[in-house]
């Protein structure tokens, strides 16, 4: 259960309701830990489908006043439309409010803190749910998409405990394992375990379209190993170009990181003799992933 801390958390304001966004409201309303949670989106139409559908109590078409409403307000907007809503929020900050995000990078808020002169603020608590499909929109948004997942929290320097620990809560609330992570290596962590694992799906998954092998084996994109790879390329271009071009530093180091051990594991198969067989096969054994 939530709240159990100093922290009363009863009204929850969920800004931007796409897949993680609508799936958080839709967890919300069926756990019922909480009196009421309100919705709000750029898109109108948006707002009254999360509204008919029941995964929100009420619509807030004006954000201040919906933040006004709230005692927690969960930020799960794009990362190319969240300078935009920071810029409109700024004045709650170090309020009685508790905000936190779901932004898989965090580059974007920690400058606009900085360049604000926002440092000190103590209620924006960072966090980032490692939860998602390839698919996006709120007409795809799941009831348990949250469960078992972890969701990484970074506190700011000037993060009061209290507010840390009721963010905490929330997102236990929603059957999430918790995992603190220091604000300035987050977003150098996601760029090896979520952002390159999504590029190299989508280089993979463009040259098979451009070799057009589909023609052929209609089926290699439901199933085999192909498809495990592939699957992730379905995910929403603009969202991920975003998330690409704003961790863009640490994702270029990890595919020249990536591109290194291509090229090592080429220069192995590409030898003829039994030594660096047995070469390659213990690289091989090397690789499988460390349990």
């Amino acid at each position: 259960m939530a709240n159990n801390t100093n922290k009363k958390i009863n009204k929850i304001l969920v800004v931007g309701l796409g897949l993680i966004g609508a799936s958080l409201c839709r967890t919300l309303k069926n756990n019922s830990n909480y009196e009421k949670i309100f919705g709000h989106d750029c898109d109108k139409e948006v707002m009254q489908y999360a509204l008919e559908n029941n995964f929100i109590d009420e619509t807030k078409i004006n954000l201040k006043n919906g933040i006004k409403d709230s005692d927690l307000i969960v930020l799960c907007v794009p990362i190319h439309q969240i300078k935009k809503i920071l810029d409109i929020i700024k004045e709650f900050f170090d309020s009685e409010k508790i905000f936190t995000d779901t932004l898989s990078v965090k580059n974007s808020i920690l400058d606009f803190m900085d360049n604000n002169k926002f440092g000190k603020t103590d209620n924006f608590i960072l966090s980032h749910p490692m939860a998602g499909t390839e698919n996006f929109g709120i007409k795809n948004s799941n009831d348990n998409l949250f469960l078992n997942s972890v969701t990484l929290i970074s506190a700011l320097d000037f993060s009061n405990l209290d507010n840390v620990n009721a963010v905490k809560d929330f997102w236990k609330s929603v059957n999430c394992n918790i995992v603190e992570v220091d604000p300035y290596d987050h977003d150098r962590h996601l760029a090896a375990i979520s952002h390159s694992p999504h590029l190299i799906s989508f280089a993979l998954s463009k040259i098979i379209n451009d070799l057009e092998y589909e023609k052929e084996f209609p089926w290699i994109h439901s199933k085999g190993s192909l498809s495990d790879m592939t699957r992730i390329a379905n995910s929403e271009p603009e969202a991920w170009a975003s998330i690409f071009k704003d961790n863009q530093e640490n994702i270029i180091d990890f595919i020249d990181e990536y591109l290194g051990e291509l090229n090592e594991l080429k220069a192995r198969i590409m030898i003829d003799d039994q030594h660096e067989f047995d070469d390659l096969v213990s690289y091989l054994k090397n690789s499988k992933p460390v349990k």
